[in-house]
């Protein structure tokens, strides 16, 4: 069982896009899967549910020490299990603040119930307040998403200083899966931010590019994962390299 973390603090990088597309894929490819809304804006929520309300979300796990198992709902046409999000999330690293080994309450709540999955996805706020912190510390690895066209090389830095920072200070250490390209337009954008990547970093960065297509969007409105919503569109094809990819990858 393994608990991966897509994080990015920069907004509009496809990250939700890529969790709950991926989660789906190894869903359908038979593994049991766990999507974690981790962002108070709750894109995942809304892209498998709608508008619809839960009683109990990842806000109640954190602050309110719910088990995590009773937040749980299932998303019946993406096939995975979801802990759902709230607006209410955002207020939270104040809340947690005042806890006692606060980086550490979502481990805690997921070391519950991760024996019952082949793996836990968290989607992470555009943020590197104390909820990434409790996602990188529950974490075995994380994927970074990135959009090439305004890719930023201080971004990745930050990540990493933050990473850096958890394994010094709390003595948990972070794999780096690898970097996913996404919502890309311009191979030869691509070209340049793979030379700086790896110049930079030497992170891998996953051969399986992410195109901006206008199915992926579409299939969200419809509250669909793409490869069901456009099984042939350029963003399924490309949702379903990656995953394979992902799962095959010993890096």
């Amino acid at each position: 069982m393994s608990i991966v973390s897509v994080i990015n603090h920069k907004g509009g990088v496809a990250k939700t896009t890529t969790s709950i597309n991926v989660a789906s894929s190894w869903a359908k490819m038979g593994k049991r899967v766990l999507v974690v809304d981790l962002d108070p804006q709750a894109s995942a929520t809304h892209s498998m549910f709608g508008k619809e309300e839960f009683k109990k979300t990842v806000f109640d796990v954190l602050v309110n020490r719910v088990p995590a198992k009773e937040a749980i709902v299932h998303a019946e046409e993406f096939n995975v299990d979801l802990i759902p999000s709230e607006l209410l999330l955002s207020g939270c690293d104040i809340q947690l603040a005042a806890f006692y080994g606060r980086e550490r309450i979502l481990k805690r709540a997921l070391d519950e119930i991760k024996d019952e999955y082949d793996v836990i996805i968290i989607d992470c706020s555009p943020s590197l307040g104390l909820l990434t912190v409790n996602a990188l510390l529950a974490s075995k690895e994380i994927i970074i998403p990135i959009c090439p066209e305004y890719f930023s090389i201080k971004g990745i830095e930050l990540i990493l200083d933050t990473i850096k920072n958890i394994r010094a200070g709390l003595g948990h250490k972070v794999k780096i899966k690898g970097v996913i390209i996404t919502r890309f337009r311009n191979r030869k954008v691509i070209g340049r931010v793979l030379e700086d990547v790896k110049e930079a970093f030497n992170i891998k960065v996953f051969k399986s590019y992410i195109p901006d297509n206008i199915s992926v969007e579409e299939a969200h409105h419809n509250h669909l994962p793409v490869h069901k919503y456009a099984p042939r569109s350029k963003g399924s094809i490309a949702y379903r390299a990656l995953s394979k990819e992902l799962l095959n990858d010993e890096g």
